[in-house]
């Protein structure tokens, strides 16, 4: 009876451990494009002027990927803005009245990059801070030891400068990659995701778009205003972790 009630113990703990580290995971999105109903906005004006392209690529963190091109089909000069490209949660397909219930705009490509700046600079500091102390305490630990009485400060002193450069190395080798990491990372924000840019006639840019998104939407249109009237995407929003 007491080992049944052990083994009953254990499944049960068993149990309660699968069951949280279900309830913990976050839940994984996939969204998928839909037909636009006609008068979102008006007419066709929105293609008038340029044509728009979205694909979702994946779900990252708090954020949706997605690819967007746009085309410009004006005889005037295009400003693209990505900041200005939003995410609108829609309750009915059908409204005419334009009706949202949650919008969020992309993240800002200058932004991202200023704060990579940032972490760039403050990499440099922690290098430079983190170079002297080690020259500092090479330099006095071999004073220590070539001013004391044992009888092996040759052995000592070599060991202090061994040490002293393999911190150094160790030291090198954490910023390098650092630095490569910070580097590729802007480089991605300046050249893969989409930018401010200009469009003249027949020209087309293309480029990734973060967004944030809601947890409980299931329809959701993604907005570009390029032109006067703006472009609408409509998107199917599913939970695939249930």
């Amino acid at each position: 009876m007491f080992r049944f009630k052990i083994t009953q113990t254990i499944f049960l703990l068993a149990a309660i451990l699968i069951l949280a580290g279900c309830a913990s995971q976050p839940p994984i999105f996939n969204a998928r494009k839909l037909e636009e109903p006609e008068g979102y906005f008006t007419e066709d004006e929105a293609i008038q002027c340029a044509i728009s392209r979205i694909e979702f690529i994946s779900q990252d963190g708090d954020l949706f990927l997605f690819y967007v091109e746009v085309e410009s089909n004006s005889e005037d000069v295009l400003a693209i803005y990505p900041t200005e490209i939003y995410l609108e949660v829609v309750e009915d397909i059908d409204n005419k009245e334009n009706l949202y219930t949650e919008r969020y705009f992309a993240l800002d490509p200058k932004r991202e990059v200023k704060a990579i700046n940032k972490m760039i600079r403050e990499e440099d500091n922690r290098h430079d801070v983190a170079t002297a102390e080690n020259v500092l305490f090479g330099v006095v630990s071999v004073i220590a030891d070539l001013s004391s009485d044992r009888h092996d400060k040759e052995a000592a002193v070599v060991t202090d400068i061994f040490n002293t450069g393999a911190n150094q190395v160790s030291n090198e080798m954490y910023h390098t990659n650092a630095e490569k990491d910070l580097e590729e990372m802007k480089n991605f924000w300046k050249n893969e995701v989409l930018n401010e840019s200009v469009l003249n006639t027949g020209d087309t840019i293309g480029g990734l778009v973060y967004l944030p998104f809601s947890n409980t939407a299931q329809l959701f249109k993604v907005i570009i205003p390029v032109c006067d009237q703006p472009d609408s995407h409509l998107f199917r929003q599913v939970q695939i972790n249930e």
